[in-house]
């Protein structure tokens, strides 16, 4: 999926002509503590606002270029949504400003437009069962591993790979499933060397998918 799938083009962003008072009640109506600026002419983010930045200013007519902006910061629209997930989490922003290919302003992403959108992508809100795999990094492939997987009638509807903290040569490789019984397929990929660490059923399911999710995009608490 594309950013620009997951634009919001009712956002207004700030102008350089903007006070200190409109800065603090667009943060407060969008709950995010940094705020896009464009050039009104040619449309091209210029800088972002913090709030820290006009927190403290006592005169809220304060124009907006009288104050200290952060350099410019957006994603392209033609970039995939896992990228704007890696750019929110580097810079701590809920919403990030979109551009075209000539860099001139097209919207906003919020935090839980991405959220949504990982979680549609890794089928959350599907039933079926997740199972975890461990694997040594240089005998990764995914080729055999959903071959073993798909020769057991079953269909692979989200996949995450993540390296243990303790562990720097392994690979976890979390594998949502469309079936809820998967003692076939664990006995089958066992039987081909693969470690099986854990299989999640029912309960477990939606919490372990969204664990992953939630690991992605850590700055929702932000």
């Amino acid at each position: 999926m594309l950013a620009e799938k997951l634009i919001n083009r009712d956002f207004e962003p700030l102008k350089p002509d903007d006070t200190v008072s409109s800065a603090l009640a667009k943060m407060d109506a969008w709950q995010t503590s940094s705020v896009p600026v464009i050039e009104p002419s040619t449309k091209k983010v210029i800088g972002h606002v913090l709030f820290e930045a006009v927190a403290n200013i006592s005169d809220v007519k304060t124009k907006l270029s009288e104050v200290e902006w952060r350099p410019a910061l957006y994603t392209f629209q033609t970039q995939h949504v896992f990228e704007v997930a890696r750019q929110m989490l580097q810079h701590e922003v809920r919403i990030l400003a979109v551009t075209d290919e000539m860099e001139t302003y097209q919207g906003i992403i919020e935090k839980k437009s991405v959220l949504e959108a990982l979680s549609a992508m890794l089928n959350i809100g599907s039933s079926g069962s997740v199972i975890t795999v461990m694997m040594e990094k240089p005998d990764f492939t995914l080729s055999k591993l959903v071959h073993l997987i798909e020769t057991e009638s079953a269909k692979i509807l989200g996949l995450t790979v993540e390296q243990p903290e303790d562990e720097e040569s392994l690979l976890q490789v979390s594998i949502k499933l469309n079936l809820e019984d998967t003692s076939a397929i664990t006995s089958s990929l066992k039987r081909y060397g693969f470690v099986v660490t854990s299989v999640a059923k029912q309960d477990l399911l939606q919490v372990d998918m969204t664990s992953r999710a939630n690991e992605l995009i850590r700055y929702l608490d932000l």
